[in-house]
């Protein structure tokens, strides 16, 4: 859910990490921190933390439980689109719907594996998320949010890759990746063409 962070009651004094993910005093008018203390992040100051993320569903087993895929990165998810890379790995884009943030894709460390959901149920907790950076010239590069990589490091307040996907938004920052207004809805084409809709 893009608008995770509305729910939760930030206080006075919000740390830089919780501004930049737009925590706020007294949230936006749900006041669900007066009700449940979870929702009060002066109280609770990492469960803004636990949300944000993917989380896969098996619509075939209503048994199945629900996965949260962390190495996907944490955001203001619109959605994911899925596809298959040309040596059978998973490719999942994702769009951040706030303005001026980003667009993402993870590329799964395994391949696709022939026997169908149970043999590829690890798929998505292992690979690589990178952030988008457009340039003037109309081409764009892929940058990888991979702790120990460039200044994703704990001297830039990245103590582990954990710590990278949890802030995402501030990895992409430091990286120079280009903020977009409200990217949300991401579709492919049958000649491979990603196709991104901004909201603003």
């Amino acid at each position: 859910e893009e608008n995770f962070i509305f729910y939760f009651n930030g206080g006075d004094k919000l740390s830089d990490h919780e501004k930049r993910w737009g925590l706020r005093k007294g949230g936006v008018g749900y006041r669900w921190h007066e009700h449940d203390a979870r929702f009060d992040a002066t109280q609770n100051p990492n469960e803004p933390n636990r949300f944000g993320w993917i989380v896969e569903i098996d619509p075939n087993n209503p048994n199945a439980t629900p996965m949260k895929r962390t190495a996907m990165g944490r955001g203001a998810h619109e959605g994911a689109t899925v596809a298959v890379t040309k040596d059978n790995r998973a490719v999942v884009y994702m769009g951040e719907d706030a303005r001026f943030e980003y667009i993402y894709k993870f590329v799964s460390r395994d391949t696709i594996k022939s026997g169908g959901a149970a043999v590829n149920a690890t798929l998505l907790d292992h690979g690589t998320l990178y952030v988008a950076k457009f340039n003037a010239d109309g081409k764009g590069q892929w940058l990888a949010l991979t702790h120990g990589q460039g200044p994703l490091t704990a001297a830039n307040g990245f103590a582990d890759q954990a710590e990278v996907l949890i802030k995402s938004r501030q990895a992409s920052d430091i990286l120079g990746a280009t903020k977009m207004d409200r990217p949300e809805w991401i579709d492919i084409d049958k000649q491979g063409w990603v196709y991104a809709t901004l909201t603003n």
